[in-house]
């Protein structure tokens, strides 16, 4: 085992341009095909958080237009699938806000604030004050707190659809960083807005967060399934984005494709040296072979060739994705100065793709050793 490694080694040696430029092409490629994929993933999650931002990943709602007993829908839901990471009832109405000669048309959402922590995270976007506690105190956005002139401790009129009107407490302020979002909602707990439209202790729809977002078809039909109830309706985010989740399934196949030619011509040009390898060393093959090396030892040579080519090669690579993901961060950016595609270093992905890779060139060392092995010794040194 040790002849071969030294054999291979010293024909490394001879042709040392020859060999720098194929690791410096392994790295490039290895480390491109890496990038690549990264930066696939980044653009994946970034069009997925901008899609959920604030939306839940499935919705629930009753055909009768609210659910009676929906402590026992979301108690169920939370014990029986795990994959469910947040359960937020809420009730919705439409409403107007009235201030001196302003109205304002608004949506009212009632919570339970930490239900809602993992789908919309409101005591993190509030910037001042707290969230509501009592009946009848609401947050507003920043924008609408603005156009209206109003602060903390100010009360606002809201005019319901019936006609009624209710005067609430502005106990803080929120910013999601959305301004549609800013302009439009009151948040308020439960109880207010179900008071505020008489919908006794009923909520209009229960939302869901769950682990892996792009599973919400197949866990919205797996509830669908269990509950089984005849005025149950469920909706999830990729129903309702048919377009936007084909062109992240197509520029996932894109990725692959493009990752599967740059890691081919790679492959080929480690399955090129050594065959090349081969031709300008079967005289010193023919004359070792003559001295005993075995088809097998012989094959060997070839096998730690490729070997420490991918090796050195891939470690060169992870100095240049380093380089490349820094720099994508730092300077491919909006005009706010964040990142366009905020990419992530996700060492499994990287090692799955080396390990790949390495498996794949080793592999390419049978291509020349069969060739050796076709060698004759006496032939080889007869036409040297």
């Amino acid at each position: 085992m040790l002849l071969p490694l030294k054999i291979a080694w010293r024909f490394l040696l001879d042709k040392k341009l020859q060999t720098v430029l194929v690791i410096f092409g392994i790295a490039i490629g290895v480390s491109v095909q890496i990038f690549i994929g990264l930066v696939s993933q980044g653009l994946e999650k970034t069009l997925v958080s901008k899609i959920l931002a604030y939306s839940p990943h499935i919705t629930m709602y009753s055909k009768s237009g609210g659910f009676g007993d929906w402590q026992k829908e979301a108690d169920r839901i939370r014990s029986d699938f795990p994959e469910v990471e947040a359960v937020a009832p809420n009730v919705n109405s439409q409403a107007w806000i009235k201030l001196g000669k302003m109205t304002i048309p608004i949506l009212v959402r009632g919570f339970n604030i930490t239900d809602t922590e993992r789908l919309y995270n409101i005591t993190a976007a509030i910037y001042e004050g707290s969230p509501p506690v009592n009946d009848n105190e609401i947050l507003l956005g920043k924008e609408l707190a603005e156009r209206l002139g109003v602060k903390v401790g100010d009360e606002v009129s809201s005019l319901t659809l019936g006609r009624q009107t209710v005067t609430m407490k502005i106990v803080g302020l929120y910013d999601f960083g959305v301004t549609k979002i800013n302009k439009a909602w009151v948040i308020t707990n439960l109880t207010t807005v179900q008071n505020f439209i008489g919908f006794g202790d009923k909520v209009t729809e229960i939302e869901l967060a769950i682990t892996d977002p792009f599973q919400a078809d197949v866990v919205s039909d797996q509830i669908s399934s269990a509950l089984s109830g005849e005025e149950l309706v469920l909706s999830n985010w990729k129903d309702e984005n048919q377009l936007m989740v084909s062109a992240i399934v197509g520029q996932k196949i894109v990725t692959l494709v493009i990752e599967f030619f740059i890691m081919l011509a790679t492959i080929i040009s480690i399955v090129n040296i050594l065959t090349i390898n081969v031709f300008q060393k079967s005289k010193q093959i023919g004359i070792l072979k003559a001295m005993g090396l075995t088809n097998f030892s012989a094959s060997l040579v070839f096998f730690y060739q490729a070997l420490f080519l991918s090796l050195s090669g891939i470690a060169l690579s992870l100095s240049f994705l380093v380089f490349f993901v820094r720099g994508f961060n730092k300077y491919i950016v909006t005009a706010q100065g964040s990142p366009v595609v905020n990419i992530t270093v996700d060492y499994k992905f990287i090692g799955l793709s080396i390990l790949i890779f390495l498996v794949v060139s080793l592999t390419t060392a049978i291509f020349p050793a069969l060739k050796c092995r076709k060698l004759n010794p006496i032939e080889v040194i007869k036409n040297a």
